[in-house]
């Protein structure tokens, strides 16, 4: 459709429409039907501010701006619709549905956004989903601050190290770095997943493997990983004692299991089992564990801190020692339980 009938089609439409430019608040077009409902003067072309189309009732200095930020809120988390009440509306009607969707003309991104009354069965509707999605956008803001705070953590530990000269100090504050980081990648997943409440466990792996592989290059040169993940989908509760399991049995195998530049492989394996559970297992053939260790009386923080985690998730874990290092971690997926 060229721009000529669309303009056409739009001006004359029965169904009340505005359109409004993706960034500000400045509407450049509005139909006939709008026209008679806002009192102002219907076009295309205008340059005129939201505020001026459609007032929020309340103060203006304190509601300016913010029906432009709700449609933007609306379109990004793909709301159908929301309510809004206005004031010095033409026809009277107090309350109006805006629909918006984004389209694209002549290159540039716009919001066209329907208008409409709103019945009884339809106003109680797109108040639950209203109220559900500002609770969405605010968990959004809540997971993306926790993000950008754990990596002002991990750049602290990161300058610090810079004064650290002690080699096992050193290795200390890497380990925190990366716990630390490995935490702020499922803020991250979070923040920009479709679904605020599952992390794609086989991207989340990638990831912390990738960061890893990076952190400890001179241990490891001529090690590669392989993954064999399908994507499974697991909430925040589980997926955050996972990732720092990962973390802490990826980081052991590349700083130990292969000594002087020895070539080798970590493997990554994730499966469904029949008791609705997971088995995670995480292996390396590099040159496997002491003689004699015995993983429940460990003194190392990372191998104390794996089999805290494991209990968390009401696991188990298996350990073989055959042609390098094996963990087997038989484990649920947790359900939320309500804090107090």
């Amino acid at each position: 459709m060229n721009n000529e009938i669309f303009i056409e089609s739009f001006l004359q439409s029965p169904q009340a429409m505005f359109i409004m430019k993706r960034q500000g608040d400045e509407v450049v077009a509005l139909n006939r039907e709008l026209a008679s409902i806002t009192g102002v003067d219907e076009g295309v072309g205008l340059h005129i501010p939201l505020s001026s189309l459609l007032q929020i009732s309340g103060d203006h200095a304190s509601t300016n701006g913010m029906l432009a930020q709700r449609i933007r809120n609306g379109v990004m988390v793909g709301r159908e619709g929301l309510i809004q009440q206005f004031s010095g509306l033409a026809n009277g009607e107090d309350e109006l549905l805006l629909q918006p969707r984004q389209i694209i003309l002549q290159g540039e991104e716009y919001f066209l956004i329907s208008v409409s009354g709103v019945s009884g069965t339809k106003e109680t509707e797109m108040r639950l989903k209203d109220a559900l999605a500002e609770k969405e956008v605010l968990l959004r803001e809540v997971h993306h601050r926790v993000k950008n705070n754990l990596q002002v953590i991990s750049s602290l530990l990161h300058l610090q190290a810079q004064f650290v000269h002690d080699p096992t100090v050193l290795g200390y504050m890497t380990d925190s770095q990366n716990r630390v980081r490995a935490l702020g990648y499922v803020y991250e997943h979070l923040y920009r997943s479709k679904d605020i409440g599952k992390i794609d466990f086989a991207e989340y792996t990638t990831r912390i493997t990738q960061s890893l592989l990076r952190e400890y290059s001179s241990f490891a040169k001529r090690v590669c990983i392989r993954y064999e993940v399908p994507p499974i989908h697991l909430n925040p509760d589980t997926s955050i004692p996972l990732g720092l399991i990962l973390n802490e049995l990826i980081s052991n195998a590349l700083r130990h299991a292969f000594p002087d530049g020895r070539e080798g492989a970590i493997w990554i394996m994730l499966s469904a089992n029949d008791d609705a559970g997971y088995s995670l297992i995480i292996g390396d053939d590099g040159i496997g564990l002491p003689e004699g260790f015995d993983l429940d009386q460990s003194d190392s923080l990372g191998l104390m801190l794996v089999s805290s985690l494991v209990s968390q998730l009401d696991g188990k874990v298996a350990l073989k020692r055959d042609h390098g290092t094996e963990f087997k971690i038989n484990f649920q997926a947790l359900q939320y339980k309500e804090r107090r």
